[in-house]
C-alpha cells in the first residue's frame, strides 16, 4: 500500500523514478519497491518524500484518502461497529476479507477480529483459531509500519496469563519499532507510545500481574509529561484509576464511575471506549480486591 501510495503521488507530480531514488537507493530496488516486492527503511522512505516534495503528514493524507476511495470497507465501519457492540458484524467482516488480495483491507479484517476477541467472544460462530496465523503474520514481518505496530498492540490485550513470554516479546518488539517514529514525527510516536502502555497496562492487570501494571504505568507516566498531550492526560487519569480498582476496589469503583460522568458531558468515542474495558475490568478487579485485600 505505501509504495502504490508513493508511485501515484510520483506520477501525479510527473516525477521520474530517478528523480525520487537518486541517493537513496538503486534503480533496479525502487523498481522493486514500487511493485511492491520490497519493504524500506523508515530513514529511506522520509528520503523519498523529500524528493517528491512532501511531508510525512501529507502523504497520510493522500493515503487515507486512497483508502477511503477504494476499501470496500473503512477504519471508521470498525469503529462504528465497534461502538455499537455489533461483534458478529465485525467477524463477518473478518471472514469476508482476511484472505484479501489488498493488504490494507486484510489488515483491517484483523484488526475488526482482534476487537471482537478482547471484548465479546460470546456469540456462536467465534473462533479462535485464527489468532496463532495473525501473530505468526506479525512476527514474520521483516519491518513494522503503524498498521503492524496497531495491531501488535490488539494482539497484546488478546494475550492470556500462559503467554507471558510472547507478550513480553511483542511488546519489546513495539518499543522498538516505535523507536524511529521519534526522530520522524514526535505527535505519532507520542500517540502510539502512549496507547502501548495503555494496552500493556490492561493486559498485565487482566493476568492479575498487578507489579508489573504499576511498573508499566510509571513508564506511561514519564512518557505523558513529556508529551504534554491533554488526550494523553486524559487517558492516564483513566488507566490510573483502573489500576487502583485492583487495590482498592470499594474506593475507587465510585470514583471510576464519577470520571466516566464526567467525561460523557463532552461524549467522544473515546468516552464509550473507556466504558467498555471499565465493564471488562470491573468484576476481575471486584474479584481480585476480594481475594488479595488485606
Amino acid at each position: 500500500m505505501y509504495s502504490e501510495i508513493i508511485k501515484q503521488i510520483r506520477k501525479a507530480k510527473g516525477f521520474t523514478q530517478k528523480e525520487v531514488y537518486t541517493g537513496i537507493v538503486s534503480k533496479t530496488f525502487y523498481s522493486d519497491f514500487e511493485a511492491g516486492k520490497y519493504s524500506v527503511e523508515i530513514t529511506k522512505f522520509e528520503a523519498f518524500l523529500t524528493n517528491l516534495g512532501i511531508t510525512y503528514e501529507e502523504f497520510e493524507y493522500f493515503k487515507n484518502q486512497s483508502q477511503t476511495n477504494d476499501a470496500a470497507f473503512s477504519q471508521n465501519t470498525i469503529d462504528q461497529l465497534y461502538k455499537n457492540g455489533k461483534f458478529e458484524e465485525l467477524y463477518d467482516l473478518y471472514e469476508e476479507y482476511c484472505r484479501d488480495s489488498n493488504k490494507e483491507l486484510r489488515y483491517l479484517a484483523i484488526q475488526a477480529y482482534l476487537l471482537v476477541l478482547i471484548t465479546n467472544t460470546n456469540f456462536y460462530k467465534f473462533s479462535r483459531a485464527p489468532f496463532s496465523e495473525i501473530v505468526s503474520e506479525l512476527e514474520n514481518a521483516k519491518m513494522w509500519t503503524l498498521k503492524e505496530i496497531k495491531l501488535s498492540k490488539l494482539v497484546l490485550l488478546s494475550l492470556s496469563e500462559k503467554e507471558r513470554d510472547k507478550a513480553a516479546e511483542i511488546y519489546k518488539r513495539i518499543m522498538h519499532e516505535l523507536e524511529k517514529y521519534a526522530d520522524l514525527n514526535l505527535k505519532i510516536y507520542y500517540e502510539e507510545i502512549g496507547d502501548l502502555h495503555f494496552n500493556r497496562v490492561q493486559s498485565l492487570l487482566i493476568i492479575n500481574d498487578i507489579e508489573a501494571a504499576q511498573a508499566a504505568l510509571t513508564t506511561y507516566k514519564e512518557i505523558v509529561q513529556a508529551s504534554d498531550d491533554l488526550y494523553l492526560l486524559i487517558q492516564l487519569k483513566f488507566i490510573e484509576n483502573l489500576v487502583q480498582l485492583y487495590l482498592a476496589f470499594p474506593e475507587y469503583q465510585p470514583k471510576m464511575k464519577a470520571l466516566l460522568a464526567q467525561l460523557s458531558e463532552t461524549p467522544t468515542s473515546e468516552t464509550h471506549f473507556y466504558t467498555i474495558i471499565f465493564q471488562i475490568h470491573q468484576e476481575k478487579a471486584k474479584s481480585y480486591y476480594e481475594r488479595y485485600k488485606i
